[in-house]
């Protein structure tokens, strides 16, 4: 069982293999493990690029989070390290935050949320419909044309989670809680915000494809468009495209 580990490189990489002595039957794929105040992330029993990790070294840990990431969000993972020709330390990034304790420790906000019913109004600018049920995926190219083209109504909604840039780590962790949870339904953002670990996604809204901010320039070089196609095929969503 190969390990991504959030806190300490082995190699060229954060990637790992699980000590032999453990018991493997009770880890899966996408579930969390510690080691000390060491956090993994179980990989499966592929990766990408194997032949780059011919000498990695082992380690101790336990379970502690069941399905911490679910299989679509981690096949999604996979890929983007195998489409773009990256690292897993590369990817990581914009998946979680660093600090996986604080992610922890803040799920416990949600003991008494509860899912809230759908807008009754989808106020945009452009005529588009929510998925009947379980969750709606809105992709802007950037915070002003999200603004400009929603209503403040319909993005503070309770069954809505408006996500930005703007937000501090602490709100942004609460809001993966509650999409990882269906607490919420509808989720508003930009192209940043996308890798989210969906309940169940079923319909992704795709405005103003054309822009040019759609093609992140940082490592992973990855273009939004790519990326929402692979996540339609792993949810097996609806993608309608906006402001063409």
């Amino acid at each position: 069982m190969y390990l991504y580990s959030f806190d300490r490189f082995f190699g060229f990489d954060k990637v790992c293999i699980l000590a032999e002595n453990t018991n493997k039957k009770k880890v899966k794929a996408g579930d969390l493990l510690v080691f000390g105040n060491q956090y993994f992330l179980a990989l499966g029993e592929t990766l990408s690029f194997s032949e780059q990790y011919h000498h990695l070294a082992t380690t101790q840990a336990e379970i502690v989070y069941k399905e911490f990431l679910s299989v679509p969000a981690l096949k999604l993972f996979h890929w983007m390290v195998e489409t773009y020709y990256t690292t897993y330390k590369s990817v990581v990034r914009l998946f979680f935050a660093d600090d996986i304790q604080k992610l922890l420790e803040r799920e416990a906000k949600l003991k008494k949320a509860v899912k809230a019913a759908l807008p009754s109004k989808t106020t945009l600018q452009y005529s588009f419909s929510l998925a009947s049920s379980w969750q709606t995926l809105i992709v802007f190219p950037d915070l002003w044309t999200m603004y400009n083209t929603s209503t403040e109504v319909f993005r503070d909604h309770a069954a809505v989670a408006c996500l930005s840039s703007t937000q501090s780590q602490n709100q942004k962790d609460i809001h993966r809680w509650e999409i990882k949870k269906w607490v919420k339904s509808v989720i508003v953002c930009t192209y940043a915000e996308i890798f989210q670990d969906f309940y169940d996604l079923k319909k992704i809204i795709f405005v103003d494809p054309h822009k040019r901010y759609y093609a992140n320039q940082q490592d992973p070089r990855y273009k939004v468009g790519d990326v929402i196609e692979e996540m339609k095929k792993l949810y097996d969503a609806e993608v309608e495209i906006m402001g063409v």
